[in-house]
Parts: C-alpha cells; sequence; structure tokens
C-alpha cells in the first residue's frame, strides 16, 4: 500500500505477504483514490499516488511526518483527541463509517473530503488507514467549503462563525443589538424522546426564529440548543424589546413532533454595543452574563446586561477558587437536621447538610456558596465526601445506642452524572457497615432534569439494595408529577412552601392531603419539611402525614450534638416510617 523500501531495495512487506495480499497492496499503491496508513504514534507510515495527487505531498516527504499537514490546525485537537481514545479502547468510533471531513492541501488551502476510515492491529500495535476522495472538482469544493464553514447543517442556519464574521464586520461601524437564547429543557427533549425528536425540534425552533426576526435581524444557531439574533444598526432598546416579545409568541405554541406535542420556552440574554462593548468577544461575552442571568431567574425571561453581572461573574469565579481550597483544608462541615415521628416525637432520621467554616467568615450555610459549588469541578468529589461522611455518622450513633437511624444526602448532579454513583455509595455503606435502609439519597426536580439513563439505572439499583430514594421540594416543579413514575422513589418531601400555610389556607391543606392520598397509592412515604409551629404539626395530623422536619423539632447540629439530644429517645421503629 505504500512506497516505503528496505534498505536491500524490496519494497516494504513484500517478502511477509502472500501473493493475493501483494497483489491488494500493489493496486492501491496505484489506485488514483489516495490511501494513507498512521500508526498509534500518528506518524504515517503509507503514502499512495492518490495521496500525492489530492494533497500535494510526495510520498518520499510525507512518510515519517505526523498526519498534522493534512489537518486543518483548528481541528487538529479534535483528531488528537479521537486517535487518542481509538488508541486507548482500541476502537476508533468512525471505523467502517464515510464521512464528510475538511482536509489541508499542501498549499494550505483547505479541502472537502470523503473518508473512510479502518482500524487493525499489527504485533499487538493499533494501525489506521483512510481512503480519501475529493468530493467534488475545485470549483465546487471551494462553495462547499465556505457553506462547511459558516452554515448549520442541521438548520442550514448561519453557524458560530458566520456570527462573528457579521459582527466584525458591523461591530464600530453602527450599533448592534445581540440577542443570545437557549431552549428551556431541550435536554429533557433529548433524553426522554431521542435526539432524533431533538434534532427535528432544533429545525422547527431554526423555522420559527426565522419567521419571527423577519428581514430586521440576522439569526444564527451556536451548537447545541443555543442560537443568537443580530440586529445591526440598532441601538433602540425598544426594538428589541419588541423582538424579544416575537420570540417568546413565536415558540409558545405546541411542536407536533414524533406524534408528541412538545412545548419549550426560551431565555434570553441581550448585549449592546458600543453601550455595553467595542469588541466582539466581550460583547459575546456580555449577553452570555445576560443569558446566564435570565436563567437564574427562572427561565422565560429576557434579560438585559447590566454591569454588575461582570462584577457577580468575577465574584462567582473567585467564591470557586475559594470553594476548592477550603475542601482541600477540610474547611467543609456536615450538620444534621432531626427528622421525627409525629404519632410520638420519636427521632427517626436526620438530614445532612453541609456547612463551610471559613477561615474569616465563621460558620456558613449552603445558602452563601452551594449554586457556585454544584458547578464546581469538585462537586462530585464533594459529594462523595458527604456520603461517607454521612454514612460514618449514621454508624457512630448506631453504635452509641441511637439506633438505625436513617440519614438523608443531598445529591449533586454531577454525582448522577458521573456514572460512579452505585460504586461509590455501595463502597461508602461496606466501609461502615451500615445497612442500606439507614441511608436516603435525596433528588431534586431540577437534578432529575439533567439525568442519563445510567444514572436512573443507579438509583434503581440502589434502591434495589435497600437505599430509600426521596423526591426533595415536591410540588414546587412542573414535571414533579410525571418524574414520580420514571424514577425509583421511595418517599416525598412535601416543600415548606406547603407547609407554612397549611392552618390557615384551604388550598395548601388541600395540595398536602391529596400528595400524601397520592404517595400512599404509590406505596411511597412522605415527610414534611420547614414544620415551625404546633398549629402547623397538628394540621399535618390531621391530614396524615407521619413524619415532619424543622425548627419546631430542632435546627441543624453537629453529628455529637444529635446523640446529647436524642440518646434518651431511641429512634421510631418501621412502623411510623411505613
Amino acid at each position: 500500500m505504500h512506497r516505503e523500501q528496505h534498505h536491500d531495495g524490496s519494497e516494504a512487506g513484500s517478502t511477509a505477504r502472500d501473493p493475493a495480499g501483494r497483489r491488494y497492496e500493489q493496486m492501491l499503491a496505484n489506485s488514483g483514490t489516495a490511501a494513507v496508513c498512521a500508526g498509534a504514534d500518528n506518524l504515517i507510515v503509507s503514502w499512495n499516488t492518490g495521496a500525492e495527487e489530492l494533497f500535494g505531498h510526495r510520498a518520499e516527504d510525507a512518510i515519517g511526518k505526523s498526519l498534522s499537514i493534512i489537518i486543518p490546525a483548528r481541528l487538529q485537537a479534535s483528531h488528537d483527541a479521537g486517535l487518542a481514545r481509538a488508541v486507548q479502547t482500541g476502537h476508533a468510533r468512525l471505523s467502517g463509517h464515510s464521512v464528510d471531513v475538511l482536509a489541508r492541501h499542501a498549499d494550505g488551502t483547505e479541502i472537502p473530503v470523503d473518508l473512510s476510515l479502518s482500524m487493525w492491529f499489527e504485533d499487538g500495535k493499533p494501525m489506521f488507514g483512510a481512503l480519501l476522495r475529493d468530493i467534488a472538482d475545485r470549483h465546487t469544493a471551494k462553495k462547499r467549503l465556505e457553506h462547511l464553514a459558516h452554515c448549520d447543517t442541521l438548520t442550514s442556519l448561519p453557524n458560530r462563525n458566520a456570527l462573528q464574521e457579521r459582527l466584525v464586520a458591523d461591530i464600530g461601524r453602527v450599533p448592534c443589538s445581540l440577542l443570545l437564547l437557549d431552549l428551556d429543557g431541550f435536554k429533557h427533549v433529548n433524553d426522554t424522546l431521542g435526539h432524533s425528536v431533538g434534532d427535528a425540534l432544533l429545525a422547527a425552533v431554526a423555522e420559527r426564529l426565522t419567521h419571527a426576526a423577519g428581514g430586521e435581524a440576522f439569526v444564527a444557531r451556536l451548537g447545541g440548543d443555543e442560537f443568537a439574533v443580530l440586529m445591526s444598526d440598532c441601538a433602540d432598546p425598544l426594538r428589541v424589546d419588541e423582538l424579544s416579545k416575537r420570540i417568546f409568541d413565536a415558540l409558545h405554541p405546541a411542536f407536533e413532533l414524533g406524534g408528541q406535542s412538545i412545548y419549550v420556552g426560551t431565555s434570553i440574554g441581550i448585549a449592546m454595543s458600543p453601550k455595553d462593548a467595542l469588541e466582539v468577544e466581550l460583547l459575546l461575552s456580555c449577553a452570555d452574563l445576560a443569558l446566564y442571568g435570565a436563567k437564574a431567574e427562572g427561565g422565560g425571561v429576557r434579560t438585559f446586561f447590566v454591569r454588575a453581572m461582570q462584577n457577580s461573574s468575577q465574584h462567582r469565579h473567585r467564591l470557586a477558587s475559594e470553594l476548592r481550597q477550603a475542601f482541600a483544608r477540610n474547611e467543609f462541615e456536615l450538620w444534621y437536621q432531626p427528622q421525627l415521628c409525629l404519632a410520638d416525637r420519636s427521632l427517626t432520621g436526620v438530614e445532612a447538610l453541609l456547612r463551610w467554616r471559613h477561615p474569616h467568615h465563621g460558620l456558613l450555610t449552603p445558602r452563601t456558596f452551594m449554586e457556585v459549588l454544584e458547578e464546581s469541578v469538585i462537586a462530585g468529589e464533594v459529594g462523595e465526601w458527604i456520603v461517607d461522611q454521612a454514612c460514618a455518622a449514621a454508624a457512630g450513633w448506631s453504635r452509641a445506642g441511637l439506633g438505625t437511624l436513617r440519614v438523608g444526602i443531598n445529591l449533586f448532579a454531577a454525582q448522577l452524572r458521573s456514572g460512579q454513583l452505585f460504586a461509590s455509595v455501595s463502597a461508602a455503606l461496606e466501609k461502615h457497615g451500615l445497612s442500606p435502609n439507614q441511608l436516603e439519597l435525596e433528588i431534586t426536580e431540577t437534578t432529575v432534569l439533567r439525568h442519563s439513563a445510567q444514572s436512573t439505572e443507579a438509583l434503581r439499583k440502589l434502591k434495589a439494595l435497600g437505599v430509600g430514594i426521596a423526591f426533595d421540594d415536591f410540588g414546587t416543579g412542573f414535571a414533579s408529577l410525571s418524574l414520580l413514575q420514571k424514577y425509583p422513589i421511595t418517599r416525598l418531601k412535601i416543600d415548606r412552601s406547603f407547609v407554612a400555610s397549611i392552618d390557615r389556607k384551604v388550598g395548601d391543606a388541600a395540595i398536602v392531603k391529596a400528595v400524601i392520598g397520592m404517595a400512599s397509592s404509590l406505596g411511597l412515604t412522605v415527610i414534611a419539611e420547614g414544620v415551625e409551629t404546633a398549629e402547623e404539626e397538628l394540621a399535618l395530623i390531621a391530614l396524615g402525614c407521619s413524619e415532619a422536619q424543622g425548627y419546631r423539632y430542632g435546627r441543624a447540629m453537629p453529628a455529637a450534638a444529635i446523640l446529647d439530644a436524642f440518646i434518651q429517645k431511641p429512634a421510631a421503629d418501621r412502623i411510623c416510617r411505613s
């Protein structure tokens, strides 16, 4: 297949191959189709006449060189990652497939080629072979190249490159207003209905956005479920606000896809030049911060950039750095809030709550740092630490005579994404000799909407092991009821917002009663959160609620304080919890 020769003048492989293999190699060597082979070190070992013609490098110049001589610089990182993954796993994702890619000619120009990749092993080492064909003549190739570089193939909208070029041309010349959008709940559509429906939804959204913008704005898809709308020669916030309203109105009706009615919302972040920024990247950054602000408000709104957002972003960056240092310095602590049986006021369990013993600001509650921690790179590690510490505390209480006390732990989304949840939890249980039914993992709607099939399976396996799965803040989200059937839930936690007025508002009492009845029919237990008064407690008992937690029964406290407070009051038996 290649033209490399041994020192004795014979062609490489000619003495080792059978006649059929020799003819096959000779055929490829002189084929008009480019044939290239490389090893795991990314170095070219074979280069035929077709490759010479396609890429403009002679065989003697190409063999021994890195494959980077035919890969555009901006695609090099992706290629390197794919090669490393294939070498590590022993499988090339593109092997056996034909795909269109961009390649680099010796003169520096980029050419679209059809690539067919193969992978095999020689002496236990991976080898890669590629057959490459020029897709069309140079004139057509140039047009295709421009299309690939500036057009999103899924939606046919201009892509990020096209938007940036448009901004470069317009910013500084005329006022510009940039709207960044992403779809609220799009990942849930992908996860539940599949990526084909998700792709169809993106194409339909693109069509509605284009219609809403009319001829007034430039619409682009940036990737994933992110879109941008650029209004050039516009510095009027009222015009921008009107366009935002048209976008919201356009996306409000259901999308009929895959035999289903799909509803999606959007959040919009807006930045304006020259008011907010005079450079392209800075304007994009400002719009992105505004979008983050819109999503922080719960989505479904448009938010204009203000300078305070930049300060907030810098604050979050500093806080994330401090949190990494805090974890390394063992500044985190677990405190525990009691959970009681309403029938006899006996202790049934506790909820583990994170605290930060800050060296300058004292003991900090999650309200001051949890949002940043959840998005931090250490979230998964902190989550595993919490599981370990809580299991250790529960085992210690049991040895001290407090009984088989249940401990509840709030999971981070990072733990569900990691693929290690079952292994880490079961390892902690075994390490501390804790019975699985003494552990309860709490998940929220926000967390599970980011779920993967892998994380759902992990929860099912943990439930089968005996670990409890509680749905926290139940009743506060739009998808709560539908999620009950999908996830292996064992307990519902009624949110404080319903408990606070349960003795005064008939509507809240009716909601709690309905939740308790529904839970009973589904075989789930219920606990009420945030109970503070005797009146709230009596109302809950009258409605059939069996357990509660809140300031009425005790605030969060260190593990030792739990032992001191309840050692004379052993944990309730299973009758109250069932």
